[in-house]
């Protein structure tokens, strides 16, 4: 059943009629006319597509369809006001209006995310969650998994473009017991658009060296069928030498509605190819990489009172790397070729009963690659396809078995969530494990809510873990995973115009994986894979979003995090990525309504991240010693028009073009300008 609702700055509300084979537990049982004011901002997570940030005069209807709403927090669905966790949401709308061209430069506008960037545009980033690794969190493709296991470093290959997002979901903190190994400090779930509309919209936007990008997506319904199609290719000369790249996508997603159930089908394809100066290591600034993954996945979902989601999914990687890009030394032997195959097979089930929620799930998931160095050697070679001088050498699988429970119950304004995840990996004998969670809930008023979280989490080493052995690297095979047990407490808070969390979390992680080599060795030394004996993360987040509709300014958001990172193993390491972590994380975002159709959006953040890392000197051909992470202000702003179809804009990144260090030897890119526009075609 669809609901109409009209959304406004000045008011919301929500008419829910009837509630008959949904899955609301809550609402189920009332029987009765059940009304929700002023929840444009706080109950975002669930109905996101409606937060308006326009123009204050201007009402949008829109329809939402109830069974669709999922929230990526936990394994059944659940309502914003009764989630124990801390969730962040971004829509369609705010990231057009962000002064933003690529995933990764969303993400770091939300101060518990931590992007270090290795080139511009999102060409290649790490993604950080609460201080964790980029191999620590999980990502997933309207709710499928489509994390790498070869490394963290593939984990925003993504087949889609900013126009092809309808909404982010951002869990911050474990999620191993929702989503399986890996969702060790997050997860982040990228859903594509799920409109009812008929369009077509195109986009093209060129800016600062060779900048050029362009996209077509097309959304189509027929009866109880939507497709969704979306094509986008982008590429640019590079801000400095061995920058460049160029990145082609295809996307496609289908639903239909049957009379037994729905079934929704996606497939998605790219091809990016680009210059990566300095990515792992200074000495040999000319390398380059180029990638192509292919995803798809397969679900149904039937039911009334129980609900059976079966799910089948698939992804390839294919990674070319090349250490020399135009004259290799006499000592190389030739480039790295990997290729991953991820099959996985999942069902879903959860039942509505009068104490509550219950949600159960079985997952088996095999993760393979052959490569020229990693894994084990094979008996003889196997010739990569298109590539004349590739060849695989080596290879290396495991299977991973998953089994969810989760049970969520609520008893007036207190509220409890419990479950766990049982995982059996193959390798290292490492047996069958338990990781257990619990949150906890309660409504001291319609405004204020307190909450308390404890969940166990896991992260398996990655296939570059085990075995990555090269210039600068050596793997180490007998590497144990990583478990942690995470701790937070957190408020929320939200009258008519003002949305506020706070949150205390610590995290007591046991045999830590990283990339380290002993304090003053030599810069030349090699860094090693190890577990590191114990690492303890404590930090606070404050979230706050205003709406305020006066003196041109329509809405603003001020986030800060703090993090405080220790280790406590016998020695004393130097880590290549782990320890890094940004100790203060501030961000402020405004949007201004200047004239009618015309918005500027504009946001500054202040980064400062702890550690250090060894300097190498270009001109000098050598390391020069130990360097701080010196902390940096940027500044970002975007000028938009917009009236029926056509929106043109301008914007700038990095406008006063402040030097800075993400990753160690990597030069970061400074300002950039681009414009475009976007035309947008509804049908019938």
């Amino acid at each position: 059943m669809k609901s109409k609702i009209k959304s406004s700055f000045k008011q919301t509300i929500f008419v829910f009629k009837k509630w008959n084979g949904k899955g609301y537990a809550v609402f189920n049982s009332l029987s009765k006319i059940v009304k929700i004011t002023t929840l444009s901002l706080s109950y975002s997570i669930v109905l996101l597509p409606l937060q308006v940030l326009s123009q204050a005069d201007t009402t949008i209807t829109k329809n939402l369809d109830l069974e669709e709403v999922i929230i990526s927090a936990q394994r059944a669905p659940i309502i914003y006001s009764q989630l124990s966790r801390h969730v962040t949401t971004i829509n369609e709308d705010e990231i057009q209006l962000m002064p933003v061209s690529s995933l990764d430069e969303i993400l770091e506008n939300f101060s518990g995310i931590d992007v270090r960037q290795r080139g511009a545009n999102g060409i290649q980033s790490d993604i950080s969650i609460r201080g964790g690794s980029f191999d620590q969190n999980l990502i997933l493709l309207n709710g499928v998994n489509i994390s790498d296991p070869q490394t963290g470093h593939h984990s925003l290959n993504l087949p889609i473009d900013l126009n092809s997002i309808e909404r982010i979901e951002i869990l911050e903190g474990p999620g191993s017991r929702v989503f399986g190994p890996n969702a060790f400090s997050g997860a982040i779930n990228i859903i594509t658009n799920q409109s009812d509309k008929n369009y077509t919209k195109a986009g093209f936007t060129a800016g600062d060296f060779g900048l050029f990008s362009g996209n077509l997506v097309s959304s189509i319904k027929l009866k109880k069928t939507k497709q969704f199609i979306s094509f986008s290719k982008s590429r640019s000369n590079g801000y400095i030498k061995n920058t460049d790249y160029e990145q082609n996508n295809i996307f496609y997603n289908l639903n239909y509605g049957s009379d037994i159930g729905k079934i929704d089908f996606q497939i998605g394809y790219t091809d990016k190819e680009f210059g990566a100066n300095s990515f792992y290591t200074p000495q040999y600034p000319d390398q380059y990489e180029q990638i192509k993954t292919t995803f798809t996945s397969l679900k149904f979902e039937t039911g009334d009172k129980i609900k059976i989601s079966p799910k089948v999914y698939f992804r390839r990687h294919k990674d070319r790397f090349e250490l020399f890009r135009y004259e290799p030394e006499s000592w190389y032997t030739g480039h790295n070729y990997h290729l991953t195959d991820v099959y996985g097979v999942k069902v879903d089930a959860k039942m509505n009963t009068k104490i509550g929620i219950t949600s159960v799930g079985v997952e088996l998931r095999s993760e393979n690659i052959w490569s020229n160095v990693l894994g084990n050697l094979m008996n003889d070679t196997i010739k990569v396809k298109g590539e004349p001088d590739g060849f695989y050498s080596k290879t290396y699988s495991r299977t991973i078995s998953n089994l969810f429970l989760e049970h969520s119950y609520y008893l007036g304004d207190f509220s409890l969530t419990g479950g766990l995840l049982a995982s059996w990996v193959s390798e290292n004998d490492l047996g069958f494990n338990l990781y257990p969670g619990i949150d906890l809930g309660y409504n001291f008023n319609t405004k204020t809510k307190v909450y308390l979280t404890v969940n166990k989490s896991l992260r398996l080493p990655t296939f570059t873990d085990l075995f990555y052995s090269g210039p600068s690297n050596i793997g180490n095979s007998d590497l144990k995973p990583e478990v942690a047990w995470s701790y937070e407490a957190g408020l929320k808070f939200k009258e008519n115009r003002i949305t506020s969390n706070l949150s205390f979390y610590y995290r007591d992680s046991k045999n830590l994986i990283a990339w380290v080599k002993p304090l003053n060795s030599d810069p030349d030394a090699k860094w090693e894979t190890q577990n590191l004996t114990n690492v303890t993360t404590f930090g606070f987040e404050l979230s706050n979003q205003l709406n305020v509709n006066k003196y041109s300014i329509q809405n603003l958001s001020f986030n800060y995090s703090y993090l405080h990172q220790a280790t406590l193993s016998d020695e004393s390491f130097e880590t290549k990525y782990s320890l890094n972590y940004l100790k203060h994380n501030f961000v402020f975002n405004v949007n201004h309504k200047l004239f009618d159709y015309m918005n500027l959006s504009w946001s500054t953040k202040y980064q400062d991240r702890a550690g250090s890392y060894i300097k190498y000197d270009v001109e000098l051909n050598d390391y020069v010693g130990d360097r701080n992470f010196d902390p940096f202000w940027l500044f970002d702003a975007k000028l938009s028009w917009s009236k029926k179809l056509l929106t043109i804009y301008a914007q700038a990144t990095n406008i006063f073009n402040s030097k800075y260090t993400d990753i160690s030897n990597v030069e970061a890119p400074g300002r950039l300008f681009q414009a475009g526009f976007n035309v947008q075609i509804d049908y019938f």
